[in-house]
C-alpha cells in the first residue's frame, strides 16, 4: 500500500458522499491497523500517517423551546407517588436550570449542594469541580425533596423510592416515564438535549455571554461552548438592527 492510494481511498469516500466525521473515523481505523502490522513485524513503513484527516465537522445542538421544558417540569410532577413526584422534578429542575450533565446531576451528593447560599458543587468531566448558583426554583424543589428522601446508607443526593443509588440506566427510566407523562414522543428529546436548552436559552436572550456558559457548562475550551453561536438568520438581522450606533441621530443622517 502507497500513500497515493491511501490519498485515492479518502477521495472515492468523499465522491460517495460520507462526511467529513466518518472519513476521518474510517483513516483513523486504517492508522490503527497499520501501526499494528508494523508491531507485529508485518509491515513497514507508514503510508497512512501523511495523509492528513480532514477537518470534522460539528452539527448545531439541538434544544428545546420554553414551551417543551415546562412541558417536562409538568410531566415530572406527574407521579402515582409523591416521593418520585418529588425527585423527578428536583432533578429536572436541576438540569434545565443548570445545565449540568446527566452523569453529574446522579453523582451528586448531600454535601455538595447548600440551599442556604444556593450553589451546588459539580464534579465534572476529568475530575474538575465546579461550582453552579441555584434559582430560588430549584432550591425549593431540592427542599422538598429532602424531606421525602428516604433513609439511606449512602449520601448521595437523588434515590430511587427505596433508598437506593440511581445508576444511569435506571435516570433513562425515569426519563422516559417523564417524556410519557409530558405527552412528548421519546425520539424527540433525550436528556443532553436540556444541556443545550439551557446554554442556547441564555444565549439568545442576552443574559449570559459566552464566557459564563463556558463556565456553567464546565467546557474546558470555549470553542465546544461556541457550537451555541449557531442562529438563525432573522436573529442575525433582529442582532444587527439593534446596533447601538443606530440610536444616535447622526447614524440616520449619514
Amino acid at each position: 500500500m502507497t500513500t497515493t492510494l491511501v490519498r485515492e481511498w479518502v477521495i472515492s469516500m468523499h465522491h460517495r458522499g460520507l462526511v467529513n466525521n466518518t472519513v476521518a473515523r474510517h483513516l483513523y481505523a486504517l492508522r490503527s491497523f497499520w501501526s499494528y502490522l508494523q508491531k507485529i513485524g508485518v509491515a513497514q513503513g507508514d503510508p497512512v500517517s501523511p495523509v492528513s484527516v480532514p477537518r470534522q465537522q460539528r452539527g448545531i445542538p439541538r434544544y428545546l423551546n420554553k414551551d417543551v421544558l415546562q412541558q417536562i417540569l409538568d410531566g415530572a410532577q406527574q407521579n402515582r407517588t409523591a416521593r418520585c413526584a418529588l425527585r423527578n422534578y428536583a432533578m429536572m429542575s436541576m438540569l434545565i436550570f443548570t445545565g449540568m450533565r446527566r452523569g453529574e446531576l446522579i453523582g451528586l451528593h448531600l454535601t455538595d449542594v447548600c440551599l442556604k447560599d444556593k450553589p451546588v458543587v459539580v464534579k465534572g468531566k476529568g475530575s474538575k469541580y465546579r461550582a453552579i448558583p441555584l434559582v430560588d426554583e430549584v432550591v425549593d424543589a431540592v427542599a422538598d425533596w429532602l424531606e421525602f428522601r428516604p433513609a439511606c446508607a449512602h449520601d448521595y443526593l437523588f434515590t430511587t423510592f427505596h433508598g437506593n443509588r440511581i445508576y444511569p440506566s435506571g435516570m433513562q427510566r425515569i426519563w422516559r416515564g417523564i417524556l410519557a407523562a409530558s405527552g412528548i414522543e421519546a425520539d424527540k428529546a433525550h436528556l443532553h438535549m436540556l444541556r443545550h436548552s439551557m446554554a442556547t436559552l441564555l444565549l439568545q436572550s442576552g443574559s449570559a455571554s459566552l464566557l459564563e456558559i463556558q463556565k456553567l457548562l464546565g467546557h474546558s475550551r470555549l470553542d465546544t461552548t461556541a457550537i451555541y453561536l449557531s442562529v438563525s438568520g432573522t436573529e442575525l438581522r433582529n442582532a444587527v438592527a439593534s446596533h447601538p450606533l443606530l440610536n444616535f441621530p447622526s447614524a440616520a443622517g449619514g
